[in-house]
């Protein structure tokens, strides 16, 4: 009969394992063909152990389409009761600058291809209390009809051990520190030129490699430890927010200081957003930070004997008189945009 495949001359075991195997094949490529023509995206999520009330947590949201073809996915998040929200950004492999992201939910929504990769930076501060629950915090990925969720647990106020030290196989580190934040003048009017001058030093033992330095305008909220840069700690959109970024490429060495200054040629113009004045007027907050910035690694660029709040400065109040700056910030410019950050520029 037309149509149906000729097995003659093979026995009927034979016929029969071959009908058997050629079905099977189809049945594979077309599942092959299925599998191929669909997104596939993985969710990861990381982010500190333990953590003390009042601490800021960073937590990292990966998400990744390892299928063949684009789909347009929805990031949301769900805060863990005794937390607030600080900041959240996102990076969306081979397309820059760094979009931010806020809540309420969604987080973001994006089109990502296949091979493509976005990773969410959220930023909040424990506001707990004493007690010891556990934080737990959520995040949802939805795309077509499909869910996915991934959950991180953090203990708060962990119990702390204190125990005598003793002194032993003393190892030398660097140990980099600022030591002076000044505003010249130092009681400016707004719209009036200044100079902001900051010195670090070294006081450790060994010497500190290339790093970062930020000078922080009113940050929201104040730099705690690396990869806290001054763009990332804006309340508001970064037209009003100001900073500047220094990299000291030659390093110190033990009991060396250097100089860093707001004059232009002196800092990191890309990742700097200063006009060479105070746009408002009202009290500013000042604030500096040493080895500032090396994404991926906890304590910055340096490892140093004593990290976080050792590396920062400030806050230095200064109040801004009204003057020809003192309207609206920001005025007169167009979209900031500062690329994400390198490791080394």
């Amino acid at each position: 009969m037309e149509g149906r495949t000729n097995f003659q001359g093979l026995g009927l075991p034979a016929r029969i394992g071959l009908a058997a195997g050629a079905s099977l094949l189809g049945l594979m490529l077309a599942i092959a063909v299925v599998v191929a023509q669909g997104p596939d995206f993985q969710l990861s999520k990381t982010g500190p152990l333990f953590v003390d009330t009042g601490d800021v947590i960073t937590y990292t949201i990966l998400v990744v389409n390892s299928g063949d073809s684009a789909a347009t996915a929805t990031l949301s998040d769900t805060l863990p009761f005794g937390t607030t929200f600080v900041n959240c950004f996102y990076e969306k492999t081979g397309y820059t600058p760094v979009n931010p992201c806020t809540l309420p939910n969604p987080l973001w929504q994006e089109t990502i291809d296949p091979g493509g990769r976005i990773t969410t930076t959220l930023v909040v501060q424990v506001t707990g209390g004493t007690m010891n629950w556990p934080l737990v915090n959520c995040a949802q990925l939805g795309w077509d009809s499909v869910q996915q969720q991934d959950c991180f647990t953090t203990t708060l106020n962990p119990p702390h051990v204190y125990m005598p030290i003793i002194m032993r196989n003393f190892t030398p580190m660097p140990d980099l520190r600022v030591t002076s934040l000044t505003v010249d003048p130092p009681n400016p009017a707004a719209g009036e030129p200044v100079t902001i001058t900051v010195v670090v030093q070294n006081v450790g033992e060994r010497p500190a490699g290339p790093f970062w330095v930020d000078f922080y305008d009113n940050p929201s909220p104040p730099p705690e430890a690396a990869n806290q840069i001054w763009n990332f700690l804006c309340s508001g959109s970064l037209q009003d927010c100001y900073g500047i970024a220094w990299y000291v490429d030659a390093g110190l060495g033990p009991g060396e200081s250097v100089v860093l200054r707001s004059l232009p040629g002196e800092y990191e113009a890309p990742q700097t957003h200063w006009p060479g004045y105070f746009a408002q007027s009202g009290t500013h907050d000042l604030y500096a930070f040493a080895d500032a910035w090396n994404w991926g690694v906890w304590y910055g660029a340096v490892e140093e004997r004593n990290e976080g709040l050792d590396n920062r400065y400030g806050p230095v109040s200064i109040n801004v008189a009204p003057g020809t700056g003192g309207g609206a910030l920001g005025s007169g410019e167009g979209e900031v945009i500062i690329p994400w950050r390198p490791n080394r520029p």
